[in-house]
């Protein structure tokens, strides 16, 4: 299972990024067993003019909706993927230029709620799943 987002184009400290955009109370601590940082259950990660946000808990980003993807973002590129193997679950929204290009949500393996844009194609949760191992960590 995982649900991470991944924000490209970033100037500066990631923390500070986060701290701006997110609704929720944010209180940053260096994570010492996993050398890096956390707030709460979200563990961040960076790499050259990106940042990895990381839900460990797995239902901080779950079901969001469009809408707060798309204000979190503001005026960077941002990924968001999730997937479950227990459920066949899986959430992909892809926000560029303040709008939503791709948009994937599938329940209980196999009932597509969300099919919207064309790029990446994904033929199920384990399309998505896929993604996300390779792309977002």
């Amino acid at each position: 299972m995982a649900s991470v987002f991944k924000v490209f184009g970033l100037e500066g400290d990631a923390k500070e990024w986060f701290a701006k955009q997110y609704p929720g109370e944010v209180n940053w601590e260096y994570d010492e067993t996993l050398s890096c940082y956390r707030t709460g259950n979200i563990y961040l990660t960076t790499k050259a003019g990106s940042a990895s946000f990381d839900d460990l808990d797995e239902t901080v980003f779950f079901d969001c909706g469009t809408d707060f993807w798309i204000k979190l973002a503001g005026d960077k590129e941002l990924i968001y993927g999730y997937f479950s193997e227990d459920t066949g679950s899986a959430e992909f929204i892809h926000i560029k230029d303040g709008a939503c290009i791709r948009e994937y949500m599938e329940c209980d393996f196999g009932e597509v709620i969300t099919d919207e844009g064309e790029d990446p194609v994904f033929g199920s949760w384990v399309d998505v799943a896929t993604y996300v191992d390779s792309k977002l960590f």
